[in-house]
């Protein structure tokens, strides 16, 4: 079983956890990684959906990833039942799923995912918190069994009895290359309580989970092969799932050039700044979590971002493209 390079692990103490901008760098490829996790939508608690033999299943992804998609009840139905998102209390061995160690229970809520991105989160107990305190643990290890990129994008958000990981394996220039279908294993330890002073109790344990990635992206990509002079590219193709959407783009050996030396923390490759969907609703996606990659030796190029609502992929009317010189692009997908 090969462990992928671990690309980005971000632990937590505050409510808010912000993975920066970081680099990576190999081969005459630069992937850079901007995760801006915001948890400021989650809750105080996870509500776990009663199931009885007569009734039909209502699928709860917990508060944290309904808040964090704005998901409605229709939609985390919709999801769930295409095969796009487990719900793992659900599950028939369910209480397989609780391991636990040092006196505390971790239990995965739910899990959410598409071709390249993967969001889960994991309640913990038997903790004591006093006023003021955060919990804290350790990602020792995250690999998914059957991928083949060079990297993950890793982040871990905290907010009260639950955590969330985000993981992105966008960086992979193979657009062919999805996470569906795979399974996960995420290896944690060292839980802790960080008092009010920065001071930390550490409990200990170790918890190791193999869990089921979502089997369907529900994603839709057009075939775009479109000249952008104003941003001097080509978009290649671009993917839209109802959680996330990736722009590939051709680039020449000049244009490399030039994006390879724009700095760290900002956007070398252009990126997708809003969504025009077929009723007129915009979607801003300036500020929602994001990942872009420049492959140096096939000239390639990609940008992802995913979305802090869910969408309709086939909804989407047109997309907006930026550059760092505030260069812009309109791509029309009724034209394709």
């Amino acid at each position: 079983m090969k462990k992928e390079n671990l690309f980005l692990a971000f632990n937590g103490v505050d409510d808010i956890l912000i993975a920066n901008c970081a680099k990576y760098q190999s081969n005459n490829k630069i992937i850079k990684f901007n995760k801006k996790f915001s948890m400021a939508a989650c809750i105080c608690l996870i509500l776990l959906t009663t199931i009885t033999a007569t009734a039909a299943i209502h699928h709860f992804w917990g508060r944290g990833l309904s808040s964090y998609f704005n998901a409605s009840d229709e939609q985390q139905q919709t999801l769930t039942d295409q095969g796009q998102a487990i719900v793992f209390s659900e599950e028939e061995d369910y209480s397989s799923y609780a391991i636990t160690d040092s006196g505390i229970t971790l239990t995965p809520v739910a899990i959410v995912a598409d071709d390249n991105k993967i969001n889960l989160t994991i309640k913990y107990s038997g903790a004591d918190l006093g006023e003021g305190c955060e919990p804290n643990i350790q990602i020792d290890d995250i690999y998914i069994q059957g991928y083949e990129g060079d990297t993950l994008g890793i982040s871990m958000g905290i907010r009260d009895d639950e955590f969330m990981f985000t993981i992105d394996g966008t960086d992979s220039i193979d657009s062919s290359m999805t996470l569906t279908g795979k399974m996960l294993h995420i290896e944690l330890s060292d839980f802790s309580i960080v008092n009010s002073d920065f001071s930390e109790d550490i409990i200990g344990g170790k918890w190791t989970f193999d869990l089921p990635i979502p089997e369907v992206s529900n994603a839709i990509e057009i075939e775009l092969n479109q000249q952008l002079p104003e941003l001097e590219c080509e978009v290649a193709s671009i993917k839209i799932s109802p959680i996330s959407a990736e722009m590939r783009y051709n680039i020449t050996e000049e244009v490399k050039e030039k994006w390879f030396e724009i700095p760290l923390g900002q956007q070398s490759v252009p990126y997708i700044s809003s969504l025009i969907l077929e009723d007129g609703t915009v979607i801003d996606c300036e500020d929602f979590d994001n990942l872009h990659d420049i492959d140096g030796l096939n000239n390639n190029a990609l940008y992802s971002v995913e979305f802090n609502n869910i969408i309709d992929p086939n909804s989407v009317k047109s997309v907006e493209l930026k550059d760092i010189n505030g260069n812009t692009a309109t791509i029309d997908l009724h034209n394709f």
